[in-house]
């Protein structure tokens, strides 16, 4: 009798809580064991029959898991956006700098390299005329066919920021009134150009316009001195006696100090002061003189370039090789390291966003996740979701004991009420 009521005591009151407890571990560890397994799929033998839940949940679902996954991170965890605000929190002067700083010791220790520096040097010199005289033929052609504005965009700097801002000191003022004197004012010259222009006709016309238009004072000394008498006899002077007469002229200039005042007028004239007509036309005007001059000269520049070629191919090569890292001081280099860093990071601040917006959707982030997935054999997608949720499986098995426990419980109860 009593092992017959410790056996009906176990089976009442001990037995149901473990079997459930047993049956939901074991179920739970099985539907999570079915999200990976198997992982191919499995036939009815000697037949077709694919039989039901083979492959594994994820297995055969991971075309679209991969998909869902990259939808996910593309769309929420990973937009463009957030990667914008990300790399303009990394884009600042100082990164830029450190950046710039490594890729300039990095080119510099590179050309402490004996054997690199000549083997560069030889390439480069090797590539030089053919890029020069590509470089010059593809210019020319573009302008020829209309079809390219370099040469015009740089004559058009030049024009202004040189140009425009040349400044002529006394000396030179001094020596280009010295040339003006000696070449277009000079002596022999305005004798001539004032026998050329007191002709007869001329002398009548100058006689008839203050008769015609001269009042007062000036009409009656005009007819006192004998304005036609007068001219004739300084033409005749001029004609008669050349070197009298130049030597008049020449006192004059020196009385009235014409090459001084050219020379002033020369220093103290600035292009800026022009109209702004005319500097256009002037900008213009040396565009097209250059555009035509590279037409009309287009052989003679080519056969300049090969004609130069051994010597700038000699100089490249001796320049490279006697360029020495160590001979550049140290506050020129951070200097020009901090200007480019600088530059680029004005650069960077004002176009990173347009430059994000084109390039991320062409790094095909979505694409790329989801073939990433899509090659994961079955085995490395359960290792992967079991080394990012193996904690939460392993409760979850026990959360499955702990209901079928309770289950248990609930029975002992029920077969108490029952009898």
């Amino acid at each position: 009798m009593e092992i017959a009521a410790v056996t009906t005591i176990v089976v009442k009151y001990i037995f149901p809580p473990v079997f459930y407890a047993f049956h939901g571990y074991i179920a739970t560890a099985m539907a999570i064991a079915a999200l990976f397994r198997p992982y191919e799929a499995w036939f009815v033998p000697f037949t077709n029959w694919q039989i039901p839940c083979t492959p594994g949940i994820f297995p055969k679902r991971r075309n679209k898991l991969a998909q869902a996954v990259a939808g996910t991170i593309t769309d929420t965890l990973l937009t463009t956006e957030d990667v914008k605000r990300q790399v303009e929190t990394l884009v600042t002067e100082q990164n830029i700098y450190l950046a710039v700083d490594k890729f300039v010791d990095a080119i510099l220790r590179e050309f402490r390299d004996t054997d690199k520096l000549h083997r560069l040097a030889r390439d480069i010199s090797e590539l030089s005329p053919a890029l020069l005289q590509q470089y010059v033929v593809s210019i020319v052609d573009a302008v020829e066919k209309g079809s390219d504005r370099r040469v015009a965009s740089i004559v058009e700097k030049l024009f202004d920021h040189v140009v425009m801002n040349i400044r002529i000191s006394k000396e030179q003022s001094q020596e280009f009134a010295d040339r003006i004197m000696e070449n277009i004012v000079n002596t022999a010259q305005i004798r001539t150009a004032l026998i050329n222009l007191l002709t007869p006709q001329n002398i009548g016309a100058l006689d008839d316009s203050i008769q015609a238009h001269a009042t007062g004072p000036i009409k009656l000394l005009a007819r006192l001195i004998n304005v036609k008498n007068v001219c004739n006899e300084t033409r005749r002077f001029m004609e008669k006696e050349p070197e009298k007469a130049n030597k008049v002229i020449t006192d004059l200039i020196n009385r009235f100090e014409i090459r001084d005042q050219i020379a002033h007028r020369i220093m103290s004239f600035d292009m800026r002061s022009m109209p702004l007509q005319s500097i256009s036309n002037l900008r213009s005007s040396a565009v097209t003189f250059i555009e035509a001059f590279l037409k009309e000269h287009r052989n003679d520049l080519i056969n300049g370039v090969e004609r130069i070629q051994g010597e700038a191919i000699g100089t490249v090569q001796a320049a490279i090789i006697r360029f020495n890292p160590k001979s550049i001081p140290k506050d020129w280099l951070d200097r020009i390291k901090r200007e480019i860093s600088g530059f680029m990071y004005n650069y960077l601040k004002r176009e990173l966003g347009s430059l994000l917006e084109q390039a991320i959707p062409k790094l095909g982030t979505y694409g790329m996740i989801a073939n990433k997935i899509e090659q994961f054999s079955p085995q490395q997608l359960e290792q992967l979701v079991q080394r990012i949720c193996h904690s939460e499986l392993k409760w979850l098995t026990w959360l499955g004991t702990f209901i079928g426990f309770w289950l248990g419980i609930v029975q002992v109860f029920m077969n108490v009420l029952v009898h």
